[in-house]
């Protein structure tokens, strides 16, 4: 009668032992999941919103040269206020700044959808200008959902390009759970292959945090950190932070961030093309 109760008892203790927890996957495995989630997100056709931004030691505005719109970076406690209208085919933004004047440009940071991330990866979010052709021809309507290949994605952000090392959990800008991604370039490139740090959204497998380094010894030295988050449908940029030094002759001089926030954004089924022409102001 012993025996028995001993080995019902062994028995059920085994039954309710919890199974080994099965190992996560790599780092490498986890990132391109999430880049692979990302390439299928539908994108709106039109975009508006207004970029509201708080400076704590760094001020931001816009400069043209050449036709083409720099974010210009200085010492400072302006704060900056672009109302924004952005058509997805070809990447133009149109900026109107709080002086009345106009701007279009392709650059990435002015692009809350996947698309101008995407190409960020691959030319950086600082310094170098956006040139890649538009997605289909800029007459022709873009389609809901147009997913970006995976072996492009791969070959410009994936195991490729990147070294990629875990960094445990981690909580995305709104709070919700995430894991967080440490990434560095295999080969080094003058503006490209940027990006430095993520957190995936554990919920959707969607980057709710991607963050950027620049820097060459001179003028600005920092980072560019966005943030992505559910906006009416689609998953967007809502904001983020530029923090970095301004160096001279590759001595620090000044240190400070400019935190800004993506507002009122709206997803136009149409915009009138004239509002993407050059204005003046830009030549």
């Amino acid at each position: 009668m012993k025996r028995s109760l001993f080995l019902l008892l062994a028995c059920t203790l085994t039954a309710a032992a919890p199974r080994a927890a099965q190992s996560p996957p790599s780092a490498q495995d986890f990132y391109v999941a999430a880049i692979r989630a990302m390439g299928n997100l539908p994108e709106p056709r039109y975009v508006s919103y207004t970029l509201t931004s708080q400076s704590d030691g760094l001020t931001v505005y816009l400069r043209p040269i050449d036709g083409l719109v720099w974010l210009a970076i200085e010492a400072g406690t302006q704060p900056q206020q672009w109302v924004m209208l952005h058509r997805t085919n070809d990447f133009a933004t149109r900026i109107l700044d709080k002086d009345g004047k106009v701007y279009v440009s392709g650059r990435s940071f002015f692009d809350p959808t996947w698309y101008g991330t995407f190409r960020a990866l691959r030319d950086g979010m600082l310094g170098t200008q956006d040139d890649a052709a538009p997605l289909p021809a800029a007459a022709t309507p873009l389609p809901e959902t147009t997913p970006i290949p995976t072996i492009a994605v791969v070959r410009v952000m994936g195991p490729a390009a990147y070294n990629v090392f875990d960094r445990g959990a981690a909580a995305c800008p709104n709070g919700d759970p995430g894991h967080a991604l440490h990434l560095s370039p295999k080969k080094r490139a003058d503006g490209a292959h940027q990006l430095s740090d993520a957190i995936v959204d554990l919920r959707t497998m969607r980057f709710c945090m991607l963050r950027f380094g620049y820097g060459f010894g001179f003028g600005f030295d920092g980072i560019v950190e966005q943030h992505y988050a559910d906006v009416g449908g689609y998953w967007m940029v809502t904001g983020g932070v530029i923090d970095g030094t301004l160096r001279a002759f590759g001595i620090s001089t000044h240190h400070g961030m400019w935190r800004y926030r993506l507002t009122g954004m709206t997803f136009p089924s149409a915009l009138p093309a004239q509002d993407f022409e050059v204005s003046p102001a830009q030549r």
